[in-house]
């Protein structure tokens, strides 16, 4: 929701999708502590105290991990990635070795872990554009990437820049009404600049018969850009569920559907001032293989920039040697850590609350931000304003002192998020991950450092991704790997 201030507009109240039962509990653990303490009462009254004693100890031990939380995960979930971690390490699943002295068929550099699985399609839009559209088989799952240019609000008055988030909003709840986007991801990628982009661009617009000088200045002029720069790259994943029994057997058959709709979407995207176009396949492989091996970046431009093309393939994206270790992943002579977003910000914002973090930076010149939208469907968006509006009820009903004041304002702002539905309004699941690779020699702690303090700077609080270093990676980039749709653990157990 908006509030109107001279300035512009103010963003808040957000809330963490989650039904809250007795004592700040969820409901599941609720009921759950419920059926424990019934099967006590009646163990004792059936079959002796002692007995009763023993069962009360199991409910004990079986309800304590639901109560206790950490980091806005139960102790179910905690345990369950600790084991999961545990096993992995136990196995060596967390290294993998490719390329043509390795095992692996063909001597290729597979992409491992969740991203294992896919493939890599190639299709034509409506409107004329090639595209590549990634296969998750297991998830029946299929992500465009569409390279994005945004416009900057430098300049801008501030009702333009209203207008642009709202048309956003209305893209994202447009999105839900279609039931069968699972999630739209802006990426915004920093590395470092080489140049070679430049260069390139210089070649294509020089003519051969062009004056001896007038080369030469171009090229020198193209030459002279400094190094140091860090280049900014952004893109949009959307991420769509194949809803007939064709297009999940047949990837030809979601093809045709994406490639009629691509075009209306590039459209409304751009209502909301980002330029779009569909990448083809093997821009799409040239980025990938750029984050998992940055040392191939210069000669990925250079070749990309010429006639025939990298030459590269889905099955060559992958990185040649990976570990995932418990705090970070190394890979291919990089090291890359990974942060997700604990909650939202707790007060109003702008516009503008996650410049700081979305700039270049050149203490850390190769940073990935994702954010990752899950749009609801219309009939699943009713049933949960009205589920959080009558939750909240219950708790200012409940509840006394701060913790009824606490109450009060998620009434009034879970009835402002039913009227706005009402309206046409959508509603939206979102979270954040933030990805640095330095090279194997890099500082981490400094890079932590800084991050954090972005972060703060930014209004969010994150946290590391241990346990997890290799899924997150891969979940920034951007290429169909939604992580809760990766989830082991059932949601009755989840905090």
């Amino acid at each position: 929701m908006a509030t109107r201030t001279e300035a512009g507009l103010l963003y808040h109240g957000w809330t963490k999708p989650r039904n809250t039962g007795l004592f700040g509990a969820t409901w599941a653990a609720t009921i759950i502590g419920f059926v424990l303490v019934i099967s006590v009462m009646v163990t004792m009254m059936f079959a002796g105290f002692g007995t009763g004693v023993v069962v009360a100890t199991i409910a004990t031990v079986v309800a304590a991990p639901l109560v206790w939380s950490r980091d806005g995960r139960s102790g179910y979930e905690m345990t369950v990635l600790r084991m999961q971690w545990i096993r992995a390490r136990r196995r060596k699943e967390n290294i993998y070795r490719g390329g043509l002295f390795s095992e692996l068929p063909g001597g290729k550099a597979f992409l491992p872990g969740i991203m294992a699985p896919t493939k890599l399609y190639e299709g034509e839009d409506a409107a004329g554009f090639r595209f590549g559209m990634i296969h998750m088989p297991a998830k029946h799952c299929y992500t465009v990437v569409l390279r994005a240019w945004p416009q900057g609000d430098e300049a801008v008055d501030q009702s333009l820049i209203n207008n642009w988030v709202g048309e956003w909003g209305v893209v994202l709840a447009a999105m839900g009404q279609t039931s069968d986007i699972v999630a739209v991801v802006p990426v915004i990628d920093t590395v470092p600049e080489t140049g070679n982009r430049l260069l390139a661009e210089v070649d294509r617009n020089t003519a051969p018969n062009a004056p001896a000088l007038a080369q030469h200045s171009m090229y020198d002029l193209a030459e002279s850009l400094p190094t140091e720069q860090v280049q900014l790259e952004a893109r949009i994943a959307v991420t769509f569920r194949a809803t007939t029994d064709a297009r999940k057997k047949d990837p030809s058959e979601q093809a045709v559907e994406i490639s009629r709709r691509l075009p209306g979407l590039c459209a409304a995207l751009k209502s909301a001032s980002v330029m779009v176009r569909p990448m083809p396949a093997a821009d799409i492989v040239a980025f990938v293989r750029r984050s998992t091996d940055p040392a191939s970046q210069a000669d990925l431009e250079r070749a990309s920039s010429s006639s025939a093309g990298h030459g590269l393939h889905w099955d060559d994206a992958g990185p040649v040697s990976h570990e995932e270790k418990f705090d970070q992943y190394v890979h291919d002579g990089g090291r890359s850590v990974t942060w997700e977003m604990d909650s939202a910000p707790a007060s109003a914002v702008d516009e503008g609350v996650l410049r700081r973090i979305l700039a270049p930076n050149p203490d850390v010149p190769r940073k990935r931000v994702a954010i990752i939208y899950r749009p609801h469907t219309a009939a699943d968006a009713v049933k949960i304003v009205d589920t959080d509006y009558k939750n909240a009820l219950i708790a200012e009903q409940g509840g006394r002192g701060i913790g009824s004041v606490t109450a009060s304002i998620k009434v009034e702002s879970t009835s402002r998020a039913r009227e706005e539905q009402a309206r046409g309004h959508g509603l939206v699941r979102f979270g954040v991950l933030i990805t640095v690779t330095e090279p194997l020699t890099g500082d981490i702690p400094a890079i932590e450092a800084i991050v954090r303090d972005l972060s703060v700077q930014c209004r969010l609080k994150i946290r590391r991704a241990y346990r997890w270093q290799a899924a997150g990676f891969y979940g920034s980039l951007g290429i169909g790997a939604v992580l809760p749709e990766h989830a082991t653990l059932p949601g009755a157990l989840a905090g």
